[in-house]
């Protein structure tokens, strides 16, 4: 899951949202440096990683890309399910991704604070090209991908999949499909044992 999907399964605590975002930015242990809310957040979004990896369905999609591409193809996975999650975010959800993405990046911005320089520097971008409601956007996933190829030489082999996930369109919407309640399902459970009375909605409830 991707940053669309991180900020819906945080729920609407701004608290959890923003930690929900901050994950892809902190490394390493937490020892209380954030707010509580926030580092409960970027625990969650670890769980949540966590979980969609060893995931039977995420490991099943990612056996379907060709054996020297499969290293990168829960990365590419990723990407491509937040395209999905973006395309379909009105049935799914029962709310227009525009106006969530806009409250989205309202909240992010009123703990603007409690971000470090490469989340916010991330955040303004974000906010200035609406890259959450451009997920939508077929080319907006291949950019993404060759971004991320960019962003190291190791991940360069990244730009590469995108082909791989039209040859493989069909089997990673039923797999998403399959995949986003299963996630939404524990998320619930991880924000009740924590004591999260607000849990993450719920995608497909609507």
């Amino acid at each position: 899951m991707n940053h669309l999907a991180h900020l819906l399964l945080s729920g609407p605590d701004p608290d959890l949202r923003a930690g929900g975002f901050l994950g892809d930015f902190v490394r390493g242990r937490l020892r209380g440096e954030h707010a509580p809310g926030i580092e409960l957040g970027i625990r969650l979004h670890r769980f949540i990683d966590a979980t969609t990896d060893r995931h039977p369905l995420t490991r099943a999609a990612a056996a379907l890309f060709p054996p020297d591409h499969r290293r990168w193809a829960p990365v590419a996975l990723d990407v491509w399910f937040d395209h999905l999650l973006a395309r379909d975010f009105q049935a799914l959800t029962g709310r227009g991704l525009d106006g969530f993405a806009r409250q989205a990046y309202d909240d992010l911005e009123a703990r603007d604070a409690h971000l470090n320089p490469a989340a916010r520097g991330f955040l303004a971008r974000m906010r200035e090209t609406h890259l959450l409601q451009r997920y939508t956007e077929r080319t907006t996933i291949t950019r993404v991908l060759e971004a991320l190829g960019r962003r190291s030489h190791r991940a360069a082999a990244l730009p590469a999949l995108d082909q791989d996930l039209d040859r493989l369109a069909p089997e990673l919407d039923a797999a998403f499909a399959a995949l986003l309640p299963a996630i939404t399902q524990a998320t619930h459970a991880w924000l009740q044992d924590a004591g999260q009375v607000n849990a993450a909605p719920n995608p497909t409830s609507g």
